[in-house]
């Protein structure tokens, strides 16, 4: 990708050709399309791994001074807002070299920790563990116990690499907001009154609960 942006920053020089530059983070799965799903990405594999093991922790994240959940947010986007946006705003860049973070910026406190609520809400059996160690032998062990048909598609190796190199791993500390300035693209967004509310949407239950029918209809669960 940075070899990609390069090369057209280096046309956009020589020759003038109009660019637009899409920086994308996290892209989560339409919620209208039953089946549509990247069984390879992280949210994926992350929210299979809970459903096969039936185990979460009490948060994903660091616990404050107080003991509870931190506020906290992640960094996604459903992918129809995504695509919708990529081929508005790039058909309407005419000249000059653009560059757009297709980012969450809501400090909104959705994170994965809601995301996990939201699955126990709709009456899928998940179970929290409040200690983050705890909950990571728990996972590691009913991970590894799996078929291998089914391990294939978890975060197993992801965890394996991870204990590797930090065997006594913690929780990390929560994020707010983007990881990139997004304001040129939320601007360009809501002038160009791309998505449902012509503005970056927040991720909603129905998205996240989609990733659980879809791997059933896929036949994964």
């Amino acid at each position: 990708k940075w070899a990609g942006e390069v090369l057209l920053r280096e046309a956009h020089d020589l020759c003038g050709l109009p660019v637009s530059v899409f920086r994308s983070g996290m892209i989560l799965t339409d919620p209208r399309f039953a089946g549509q799903l990247n069984l390879t990405d992280t949210v994926t594999r992350m929210i299979y791994s809970v459903m096969l093991t039936g185990v979460a922790p009490g948060s994903f994240y660091r616990l404050g001074a107080n003991g509870k959940r931190q506020r906290a947010h992640f960094d996604g986007l459903p992918v129809d807002f995504v695509a919708d946006a990529i081929t508005t705003l790039g058909a309407n860049v005419k000249d000059g070299f653009v560059t757009y973070h297709v980012m969450n910026p809501h400090d909104d406190g959705i994170g994965i920790d809601e995301y996990v609520d939201w699955l126990i809400e709709a009456g899928y059996p998940i179970t929290r563990i409040d200690d983050f160690g705890q909950w990571v032998q728990r996972f590691h062990l009913g991970l590894t116990m799996l078929p291998e048909d089914k391990r294939h598609n978890t975060v197993l190796q992801m965890l394996l690499i991870l204990l590797h190199t930090t065997p006594d791993l913690h929780a990390p500390e929560p994020t707010t907001g983007a990881s990139a300035p997004t304001d040129r693209f939320r601007g360009a967004v809501q002038a160009a009154g791309i998505g449902p509310d012509g503005d970056i949407p927040h991720v909603t239950p129905e998205v996240i609960t989609k990733y659980v029918t879809d791997l059933k209809l896929l036949g994964l669960l």
